[in-house]
Order: C-alpha cells, then structure tokens, then sequence
C-alpha cells in the first residue's frame, strides 16, 4: 500500500486481518477530524452548537435551515450550549479560542435574528436597541416610543441596563415567558440585572417584575415561538433521519481490490472474519473512504452524522448478533438469517474467489429491538413525612376557598324516629350511630341558602337529646343556681389554669375531673358525649330557618349555660360538671358563645320574669363578660394589636361576645330583665372594661379607621350604652364621678376626633359612633331609672288672664357633664352635622349647660 496512513501499524499481537481493520477506523476518525478543524461538516448542530454564517454586513448569525432567515435551533437536549460557549462541541476551543468572541458573536447573531423576525411581523425595532438598520422602521410611526434604548443590545428598566441576549437565556432555561407568567417566575430574573422589587412612580409604586414580563412579552416572545418552532422541526428531521437507517437496506459494498463484484453475505452468529467486517480500507482518498462496521456501511456523508447516534447504532446492533430476543420468538425468516446464508444458496462462497453467478437480492432481516424492562433500585418518594407535599401545596393553590357543604338531599331517607329511639335506648352502639348521623345532619344545607335540617319538625329528637345532655353532665341532679355568686373566671385564667395544669411532670397520669372511668369498659367518656351535643346544638343554630325555633326553647339554654358554669375546687377553677375536664369546658363556652349570637337577636324575655329567665340572663351576661373583662386583654386598639403579636384583626373571641351582649340587649324588655338579673358589681365591672378598650391616642384612631376596627369599636360604644341604661341611677352617678376611670375625659376626646375631622369621608364614617357616644354621655348625666315611667303631675295653677302651667318637665337643672368644656361644645353644636340632627344638637346643648 502507497499510502502510509493506511498502513495497520502494530496493535499489540493482532493478526494482520485485524491490525488493518484498525487501521480503517483510525484512518475515519483522522478524517472526521479533519473535516471539523478544516471548517467542514461537523457534528456541532447536533451537540447544541451552532455554525456561524455571514451576511453581506459582516456580521455573525445562526445557519437557519428555512428560508425566512431565522434562528436554527439546536438540539433541546442540549439546549444549554448555546447559552453557554462552553459546554458547546469539543473542537469549539478550536475554532474560537477566546471565549468572549464567541459570546459576542453569538449576541450579533441574535440581535440579527430578532430584527429580521420582528421586521418580518411589521414591527421593525429601533436600530439604537439591536444595532442592526432596518429600512422599514419608521421613528416617527413606531410602536416602540415607550423603550428607553441603553447599550447596544439592552434597554433600559428602572435605571438598569437589560440585555436583551441575556434575558432571553435566562428566561428560556426557566421554560420559557409563558410558564414564568403561569407561574409568577419573574421575580426570580430581577436579581440577574441587579432590578428592584419596586419601582416608584408619580402616584405610587409599580410591580419591576410586571414591567420585565411586558417587554419579554412584547419584544422576545416571537423569537422565543420561532425558535421552539426550529427545535421541533429539527427533532422530527433527526427522528425521520434515524427511522431511514434503522428500517432501510444496508448499502452496498465497496468494490473489491481485484475489480470483483462483492457479495452479499447474511448476518450470522457466528463470528466473522475482519476481512468479511471490512472489505477495503485502502483505496480511495481520505474524502471518500468507506468503512463497514458490523454490517452498517458509513460513506464519505455517514461520517459526519452525530458520533452518538453512531455508537448507539453500533451497540445495538452488536446487542442482537449476540442475544437472542426475549419478547419476540424465531421465525422461519429469522432462522434462515441464523443459518448464516441466504435459503437460496446452500454454502458461501469463498471471501477471496470469485463468484459469477449473481444471487438474487433479498432484504436483510431486521431483528426486533428488545425489551428493556427498567427496576430501579429504589423507588422515588416525593412525599415528606409520609405527607405529598406536591398534593397538598396544588390543592391549597386551587381551593382556598372552603369546600362547600354537601346537600342534604344527597344523604336521602333518614328515619329521624329511629335516630330518636336509639338515642332513647343509650346503647352503646345505637347511641354512638345515632350521634354520629345527627351530627353529619346538622352540617347540610337545603335547597335555599337559609334552610338545612329542620329540628322544627323533629321535636322529639331534640328533647331526646337534651335529656341526655341533662344525665350525662348531672346524673339528675337538681340545678340550684347562686344568683349573688359574683366570681367571674375570665376565659384568660382558664386557659391559662389549663395550661399549668397539663405542663406539668406525668399530667397524664394524675387523676384529674373529666378523665375516663375505668370502670365503663369500651365505651364512650361521657364528656365526649357531652361536647357532641353541644357542637349539634351549635351547628343547628347556625341554620336561619331553625332560629325562631330554637330561640324558644327556654330549657335549651338554660342546660347550655348550666354546663358553662364554673365552680371554685382548692382554689383552682373546675367545671361545675363532674363529666367534664378543663379543656373540655373551654371548648364548651365557645361554642355556647356562638350560639347565642347566632340566636340573640330572636331572643324576647318575658315580663315580668320568671325564675328559669332570670338564671338564663344572669349566666349568659357572665359567660359574655368573661370574654371582655380581663384586665390584661381590656385595652385600647392599639395594645390590643401589640398583645396579638402584630394580627390586624380585632380579638375573635372578644369581638363575638360583644356582638352578642349587644343583640341581647336589644329591647327595652330585655334590658330590664338584664337589669334584675344581673348584679351591679358586674355590670360596673364590664362597664369600666368596655371604657378601657376604647381608643385614646392618636395610633388608636388611625387604627379604628379600617372596616373591621372601625366595627368592633361601635360595638364597644353600644354596650357602654347599654350598661349605662341598665345600671341604677347611683351606679350611674358612681361611674360618673369616677376620675379613676376618666369616663368623660375620652368619651368628649372621641367625638372631637369624629366630628372635628377635616376629611369629609372620615367624618361619615364614625357619624354614627359619634351620636351613640353623646346618647351615652345623656344616659348617666341624667342618672335617672331608665325603667321609671311614672310623671310627676303637677295642679294647674290659674291666674286671672286665664293662663296656665302644666308642669315644665322638659326644665334641665344643673351643671351638664360637658359644662367646662363652653368653646370645644360651641365649636361642636355649630357643624353641620350636628345643626341637621335635631336630636343630636339637644343632648349637646343639655349636655353643655350651666346653672
């Protein structure tokens, strides 16, 4: 052989068959080798490279491989080397040794891209943001007057270059602009540019992230389409390219050195010979060399295809000579390939002979890919703690909202009798199902939105269950309630009695009020039973069709607030029932709580009252003042806010029970049934609480401008009213004169914050707190018995010109509680506001009196 580089050098102890088989292959490597150093075809498209091209401007662009001269997208495998030179082909050291050329290049390319794509929709940018002079752009008819152009290639945003190369990276290796817009993404590429979260404006802020998105979207987004566009193409060519080599027939061999005609020989299991692998590695240049490996010939075109889909080829083919196919059996086509030679010939001919007799042509047969059955080794858990975290977060993302409440159709026929008698028969198992389907029942709602499941028909159920509620907390014990009892335990003291209580070393197994008896075996605690009950009675309020109903169940409530009560036991607070622990009657109060205010306003007590009505009065006031009168929670708005740890939110608990007490006491029949009932000290005692919670400072007053402030404070100001009208008149002048308490001092320091406010809309807002807070001032600086009907009569006094006096009640004596306040009262008596409200304007006017 004349040529040297084809000569098989010595690969260790190989027969000379082999040494040049070698050599073949050494030789095609030099050769693809070459081709990619000398600028020929190279494998770089296909490992995310891109090849440069020039346009007549001299400038760098992408091989496009469509004629509307856009970007060829790489491989989307291997999309990274584009963005980064560096994981790009090997030979790319090569052909571009400095590393910022090449990025700089690869930017020109981009910019050049983008403009001819936008000046192809009609939308030409302006050359001073990508360089390139376009002769369609028209400054004065552009629709990109509103980009403030930096550098070449970037545009200016909250006083920040952004590149336009680097943000269309960026934002393509996160997916893409419409899955960081689905996703709320674009906060994550801010920090790239060094952008802020904000951007100040004349009449406010503007979201920086919002404005990146809309430039993306406006400017980058067509190019981002087309080239998701190219890759797709580009990823079908290479799979139709693949498809081709795998199904077609081999081609054919190259001719022999002799000038012989070479002949077909069928793929076999046994092994061959080099010779037969390889049937020529010495002729032709290095251009056109032809080598076959395992049966698959590579031509001059087939050496510059990607080196991976080679190998893969390469592999696979050697796969099948070597293995039998697991999922498919043997035919007799098969078979025939197995044997080594065609059917049609009986023996090969030698390698070296000649042959003239031509063999008939026939398709090689294809063996089946085998099945590859995958186990991993470990399977992958994406939960965390047991818990799919992934789950969870979707389902928290898509319903926030809570699910609604299942129809109470859908459950269909309820024997509400047998519910009944198995509650009667207190077995076990009846008394647990029983329970368990009220209280499903209590949930549904009916076809309206006020309507649910009607206890007005099913009487009987619910004396059923109040019986039971009556055995299980007091085993028939007789009520003898202590109207003069005048402790008060806050809902504070018991949760914080309980939380001592269940810190302690081994808590759960000191005997304690409440805790199961042994003695009962499988069955239920009789506090659990107690405290479903009670959630039933709660939930059955909740539905406004029931209210008229149960508001006139008068041993409803009087067994609610009976098991509500609290004792004293060593000096420690316990409830008066033996059935049930601490936390079982903190549970119980609130949720008693809830159904009074769900009921208060259908509530009328009779006058006058009986003995029943006045326990239900007296022990609901105290469950309502336990919530109000702590004297660590009763404080003024803002305290309030810092004790909750910075919660905008009025307290719950607190907010609830003002709202009840003031829809209790609603009516005139039921103040004075409150007024009989309660005793003073703890009218006094809620009184100076309610006075403690309202606002004084000027944070206070911005605080309670907000809605649900602003709500919460009404209702402090009607329940000092109402306290005011329900007190006798000396506890009314007590809680006058009391300078401890400062009663006039902030109610006279709120109605000059409300009525004195230059802002119009301010002043509509806390109109009404305003008038109640004067209405309140009236009521204890006359400290008259509200309930007093009875008038003085006074004889008719006749004179000789035939006049007449009747009596002069509407005469005001005295000085008014706003008397050495003149300037601040005639400053309030001339507003608008005040002059309209006739009302308003004469308890003012009597309330600034001197005599």
């Amino acid at each position: 052989m004349s040529n040297s580089s084809f000569d098989p050098p010595a690969y260790f102890n190989l027969d000379p068959s082999q040494a040049k088989q070698m050599a073949a292959i050494n030789a095609a490597n030099q050769v693809r080798t070459r081709a990619s150093i000398g600028g020929g075809t190279s494998s770089g498209p296909f490992l995310g490279g891109i090849n440069p091209t020039h346009d007549p401007a001299g400038h760098s662009s992408f091989s496009l491989p469509n004629n509307q001269g856009l970007p060829q997208a790489p491989n989307p495998g291997m999309n990274a080397s584009f963005l980064d030179p560096a994981m790009a082909h090997s030979n790319a050291t090569v052909r571009n040794p400095n590393p910022s050329a090449s990025i700089k290049q690869r930017q020109v390319g981009f910019l050049n891209g983008l403009a001819r794509i936008m000046a192809s929709r009609n939308t030409p940018l302006p050359p001073a943001l990508t360089g390139i002079e376009t002769p369609t752009y028209d400054p004065a008819a552009t629709q990109w007057k509103i980009i403030e152009p930096g550098e070449v290639g970037a545009f200016r945003l909250a006083g920040r270059d952004v590149d336009l190369f680097k943000l269309w990276g960026l934002v393509f290796q996160n997916g893409g602009g419409t899955v960081l817009s689905r996703d709320n993404g674009w906060h994550l590429i801010l920090p790239h540019f060094d952008l802020p979260e904000e951007y100040p404006l004349p009449n406010g802020t503007t979201s920086v992230a919002q404005m990146l998105a809309q430039y993306y979207m406006a400017i980058l987004l067509p190019f981002e389409e087309v080239y998701r566009n190219n890759v797709q193409n580009q990823q079908r060519k290479a799979q139709a390219s693949r498809q081709a080599s795998l199904q077609g027939l081999p081609p054919t061999a190259p001719p022999r050195p002799d000038g012989a005609s070479p002949q077909r020989v069928s793929q076999t299991n046994a092994p061959q010979t080099p010779a037969r692998r390889l049937s020529s590695a010495s002729q032709g240049s290095a251009q056109n060399l032809g080598a076959e490996v395992n049966g698959l010939v590579l031509d001059s075109t087939g050496l510059d295809q990607d080196q991976g889909i080679k190998r893969k080829l390469e592999s696979e083919e050697a796969d099948n000579k070597r293995a039998r196919q697991k999922t498919e059996p043997l035919g007799a086509d098969s078979s025939a390939a197995t044997n080594g030679v065609d059917q049609s010939t009986s023996t090969a001919p030698a390698p070296s002979a000649p042959t003239t007799m031509p063999t008939p042509a026939r398709p090689r047969q294809r063996p089946s890919r085998r099945k590859i059955e995958y186990v991993p080794l470990a399977r992958e858990v994406d939960t965390v703690g047991g818990r799919d975290m992934k789950a969870i977060e979707a389902e928290t993302i898509i319903s926030p909202i809570r699910r609604p409440l299942r129809d109470i159709n859908d459950w269909g026929t309820v024997a509400v009798d047998a519910l009944t008698m198995s509650i009667r028969s207190q077995l076990s198992t009846e008394l647990s199902y029983a329970l368990t389907t009220f209280t499903l029942l209590s949930t549904m709602r009916g076809d309206s939105p006020t309507s649910g499941f009607p206890i007005v028909q099913c009487g009987d159920l619910l004396e059923e269950v109040l019986d039971l509620l009556e055995e299980r907390a007091f085993g028939g014990v007789e009520d003898s309630p202590d109207l003069d009892n005048h402790h008060l335990p806050t809902h504070r003291e018991l949760v914080n009695a309980l939380l001592e209580v269940e810190t302690q070393p081994f808590a759960s197994l000191q005997p304690r009020q409440g805790t199961k008896d042994p003695d009962l075996g499988p069955r239920q605690r009789p506090g659990n039973i107690i405290l479903t009950i009670i959630n039933i009675l709660r939930n059955l309020s909740f539905i406004p069709d029931n209210g008229v109903f149960l508001s006139q169940q008068e041993r409803l409530f009087d067994l609610m607030l009976r098991v509500c009560s609290v004792t004293t036991k060593d000096g420690k607070p316990a409830a008066t029932s033996a059935a049930l622990s601490l936390g079982d009657i903190i549970a119980i109060r609130k949720d008693t709580l809830h159904t009074l205010m769900h009921l208060a306003g259908l509530l009328h007590f009779s006058d006058p009252p009986s003995k029943a009505t006045l326990r239900i009065v007296n022990r609901a006031f105290h469950l309502i003042a336990s919530y109000l009168v702590d004297p660590v929670e009763a404080v003024s708005p803002l305290a309030c806010l810092q004790l909750a740890g910075g919660n905008l939110k009025p307290p719950f608990l607190a907010d609830i029970a003002l709202e009840t007490f003031t829809r209790l006491v609603q009516s005139d029949i039921n103040r004075k049934v409150f007024s009989r009932a309660v005793p003073e000290s703890s009218i006094e005692l809620l009184f100076v609480s309610s006075v403690h919670r309202l606002p004084v400072i000027d944070q206070d007053f911005q605080l309670v401008l907000r809605e649900r402030w602003l709500s919460y404070m009404e209702k402090i100001i009607m329940t000092i009213y109402c306290l005011g009208f329900v007190s006798s008149p000396e506890l009314k002048r007590k809680m006058k004169a009391d300078r401890r308490l400062g009663f006039k001092g902030i109610m006279l320091r709120m109605i000059q914050k409300f009525l004195l406010n230059s802002n119009h809309d301010v002043k509509a807002q806390f109109y009404v707190s305003a008038r109640r807070s004067l209405e309140t001032m009236k009521v204890l600086d006359d400290c008259e018995d509200s309930f007093d009907t009875s008038e003085a009569t006074v004889a008719t006094l006749s004179f000789g010109m035939g006049y007449g006096e009747v009596g002069d009640n509407g005469t005001e004596k005295g000085t008014g509680l706003l008397g050495g306040h003149r300037e601040l009262t005639w400053d309030l008596l001339m507003l608008r506001e005040v002059h309209q409200d006739p009302v308003m304007f004469e308890e003012l006017d009597s309330l600034s009196r001197v005599e």
